[in-house]
């Protein structure tokens, strides 16, 4: 796990509880927008950050398709945010990113790896493959300041008519995702990237975005803990790092109760 170097027990209350929160970062702020991140560092104390290109780019998914202004440079621009991020905080920051094919998935000029179902598409034989460019992926990361990626997606690919997953994942057998995602998280554990399982409890099966809906699960539970579940249970037992989750419901685990699983105590302590 990430170490949290300076982190006091004795903390206030609101001190730890400001540890708690991710804020988004914004590679291509304006400057009004770079001090409202400094003072969620400097007068709430967050415990992280995660990077997007653009609050243009990130809004895409609400407000419809927008032109999206490309910056040569964001990798030096995101670099030196970070270090700049980094040196207001009292607590040193956890920096994130959603990196499922490397850094390319929000900053322009970087090398840009295989989709998660062309790794999918392997051979149990060339297993070793996926590993490096987890490996790779991570070196990459690791050389720009990031400490954890958002990666990899273990959703199982067994709706054609996913408007959200699809290439994203490492495909429509339980076995084989589990095994890859792990084999490419391990790659990034190897570089010194922590890695995050996503969407828990499962987001493969689904027709609407979750980024404008409430998709519902209608499974009962033998069948979401025989495969959806699956690639989250093998991850787990092996000790990963960590695990997001999804806002999707699943009435089945929630008593029948239609509540999104990001605000479900029986879905994530349960």
């Amino acid at each position: 796990m990430i170490e949290k170097r300076g982190f006091d027990e004795n903390m206030a209350i609101h001190q730890k509880a400001g540890q708690l929160f991710f804020a988004a970062a914004y590679i291509n702020d304006d400057d009004q927008a770079i001090k409202e991140t400094e003072k969620l560092i400097t007068d709430f104390g967050v415990g992280g950050l995660i990077f997007f290109h653009s609050r243009i780019s990130a809004n895409t998914a609400f407000e419809g398709p927008k032109t999206v202004v490309r910056n040569e440079q964001s990798l030096k621009r995101m670099i030196q945010l970070i270090q700049h991020y980094q040196s207001l905080s009292k607590i040193p920051l956890i920096i994130s990113i959603d990196a499922e094919w490397g850094l390319s998935m929000r900053v322009e000029n970087t090398p840009k790896y295989p989709y998660a179902v062309t790794l999918g598409a392997l051979t149990t034989e060339k297993i070793d493959l996926i590993f490096e460019v987890g490996k790779l992926v991570g070196n990459d990361l690791k050389k720009a300041g990031v400490h954890l990626n958002m990666a990899p997606v273990v959703d199982i690919n067994d709706n054609p008519k996913n408007p959200v997953i699809g290439y994203r994942s490492f495909g429509s057998n339980k076995e084989a995702v589990a095994e890859k995602a792990y084999a490419f998280y391990q790659g990034m554990k190897a570089s010194g990237v922590s890695g995050c399982y996503k969407h828990f409890p499962g987001h493969g099966n689904t027709y609407v975005d979750s980024h404008l809906g409430l998709p519902i699960v209608e499974k009962d539970k033998d069948t979401l803990y025989s495969n959806e579940l699956f690639p989250f249970i093998h991850g787990v037992s092996k000790g990963i790092d960590a695990v997001m989750i999804a806002h999707l419901a699943m009435p089945a685990l929630t008593l029948g109760e239609r509540i999104p699983a990001t605000l479900s105590s029986t879905i994530i302590k349960g």
